[in-house]
């Protein structure tokens, strides 16, 4: 907490001097020669996976209006591997926050690093409600020609097309695809896109066979995850986790983060339940594809599932849905009521979601048992 008051009162502080130097000159949209974009590049430097994933649709329209370009990608060093395997990017520059403020020179390194590349197109792919200094400065010392990001107070300074944010609901990924609708024109969405590495899944396969769970088992992944009040009870997850074992005869795997260390100790699996290593990003992508049924707060884990084309079974207990809830009819989403999700209100969407997917078995136990 410390550090981050020493950075915010160094971003104000930095902010006011800079105002008194730079003068932004702004571009008309039509002056923008799309023809001429040879490098682009994508700024978002988040320590919360999730908002990563939700640029991938952003990438994926501009992989198919801007075919000739190459994409550059930044991100934070805590994350970055979610696109070492993808074919949506380029190159990846890893920002390393911490490390430039008690080693600023590092810093002028990297900026000199990012303009030795003469980018043609910037986005600061920030939330368009929120100002992020570090992606939108970032974005200007970039030196690109066209530097683009939604209009904030202070984003004036640093942007020379800005988009004014639509104010009206909709998705995190709908509002990052604003930014190129601007440019381009109107176009359809894009859906959250992750790619495996093929020998990762191997590597998960072989670690579920020793764990117990076969190829034809059905698997049932939950993320015990949550930050704050977006967290689900530990002891609401482990109920849930015997009735699905003991009603459907399903395996179910429990995930956990660096941040979930002291939580997961609280889990006490039983029989046909396991608790999963703390897997790298890549791996723990494998596991998630490899679930059949994904269960999770609203935690980059379940961005991550949405992404893998699992079907996801979110909860919402103090977020956003229609912002940040995943897109799609295999997914269904549980929004808290009165603060807090009751178990047996997600035993009924979990039985539903097994009915529409037509999981044989697993709805023959489910009729069986009742």
């Amino acid at each position: 907490m410390f550090l981050k008051k020493i950075e915010g009162y160094g971003k104000k502080l930095l902010f006011y001097l800079l105002s008194l130097f730079i003068r932004s000159e702004k571009i008309k949209r039509g002056d923008v020669d799309l023809g001429s974009i040879k490098k682009i590049l994508i700024v978002r430097q988040d320590d919360r996976i999730g908002n990563l994933i939700l640029t991938t649709p952003l990438l994926s329209a501009l992989r198919k209006r801007f075919p000739q370009a190459r994409i550059w990608f930044v991100a934070s060093k805590t994350f970055h591997t979610l696109f070492s395997k993808s074919s949506l990017v380029d190159r990846i520059l890893v920002a390393k926050k911490k490390q430039y403020i008690f080693h600023p020179l590092s810093l002028v390194w990297f900026i000199r690093k990012i303009r030795k590349e003469k980018f043609e197109l910037a986005f600061d792919a920030s939330d368009e409600s929120n100002f992020s200094f570090n992606n939108t400065f970032l974005v200007y010392l970039s030196g690109a020609r066209y530097r683009l990001g939604f209009q904030k107070p202070q984003s004036h300074l640093f942007l020379n097309l800005e988009v004014a944010p639509s104010g009206i609901d909709k998705h995190a990924s709908e509002m990052l695809l604003d930014l190129l609708r601007y440019l381009v024109g109107d176009f359809p969405s894009e859906r959250l896109s992750v790619e495996i590495d093929l020998q990762r899944r191997v590597e998960i396969e072989k670690y579920l066979k020793e764990k117990g769970v076969e190829t034809g088992d059905f698997l049932v992944g939950m993320h015990i995850g949550g930050r704050g009040e977006k967290r689900w009870s530990v002891e609401n997850f482990q109920k849930l986790a015997n009735w699905i074992a003991d009603v459907f005869d399903a395996k179910v795997i429990f995930l956990w983060g660096p941040e979930e260390k002291g939580v997961i100790k609280q889990i006490h699996p039983k029989g046909n339940q396991i608790i999963s290593e703390l897997f790298p990003l890549p791996a723990l992508s494998a596991l998630i594809k490899r679930c059949n049924i994904f269960i999770s707060p609203d935690t980059g884990a379940m961005h991550l599932s949405v992404a893998m084309g699992t079907p996801t079974l979110a909860l919402f207990l103090n977020s956003d849905p229609v912002k940040f809830g995943p897109q799609g009819k295999i997914h269904r989403i549980v929004k808290a009521t009165i603060g807090t999700i009751p178990i047996e209100t997600v035993e009924i969407e979990f039985q539903e979601m097994i009915t529409s997917q037509k999981l044989t078995k697993l709805h023959r136990n489910l009729q069986h048992s009742t």
